[in-house]
């Protein structure tokens, strides 16, 4: 690979494909099921962030050649030290792709251990949990979503039950799953669009919008 672990793609090519005539057909080149779980505590607060990443096979296989370093087609537990050295660096000016909100404000998060990275059954797992960087109680609405700003990798909650609240507090608020349609979201942003593709500094707007996303509402 020519960029460690190609997590990320210049924003302005990204834009520049959606532009085209033919922005339906752009599309992510990594791939990862995902799972989201809210820890909550019995007073009312976001304890923790739980994910669960699964990437694709295809993209497994190329981190496999890439850390490779004895060529037993396996990744031992010194290659996958540094798989997790890596991506937990790379990842950590993107907040590890993770969105919150509270009442629309954005609410910051920290990782407090390293992103841990397994190989099972031909796939790449990564696992971490982050936590608020301040106080979130269960008051209001909430909203996270976990996408990649550059729109690189496409992490998918395939089913609603794949972002869940747990803990203490977990009947406290009512719970949706939202999925944004992508052509009512490019249609009704169009002239931002538009706009972007000459300031990358808007390169995360798209993919927010687009994103799957737990919206929590605690009034």
């Amino acid at each position: 690979m020519s960029n460690p672990m190609m997590w990320r793609l210049s924003a302005m090519a990204m834009f520049a494909s959606l532009m085209l005539p033919t922005a339906a057909s752009a599309h992510p080149h990594v791939f990862a099921e995902a799972r989201l779980e809210i820890e909550t505590s019995a007073d009312g607060r976001v304890t923790e962030l739980r994910n669960v990443w699964r990437f694709d096979e295809v993209f497994s296989s190329s981190v496999v050649l890439d850390f490779d370093e004895n060529s037993d087609l396996q990744l031992d537990a010194g290659e996958l030290a540094k798989i997790s050295d890596m991506v937990t660096q790379s990842l950590a000016e993107f907040d590890y792709y993770i969105n919150v909100s509270v009442d629309g404000k954005d609410a910051g998060i920290s990782l407090p251990e390293a992103i841990k990275v397994d190989f099972q059954d031909g796939q790449l797992l990564m696992f971490f949990a982050v936590i608020p960087e301040k106080q979130i109680l269960l008051n209001g609405k909430i909203a996270v979503g976990v996408f990649d700003p550059t729109m690189y990798a496409a992490l998918d909650f395939i089913n609603d039950e794949d972002m869940m609240v747990t803990g203490g507090a977990a009947e406290h608020c009512t719970r949706t799953v939202v999925r944004p349609d992508p052509d009512e979201i490019i249609a009704q942003n169009q002239a931002s669009l538009t706009e972007a593709f000459f300031e990358t500094t808007q390169s995360s707007d798209l993919s927010k919008l687009l994103a799957t996303r737990l919206e929590l509402d605690c009034s």
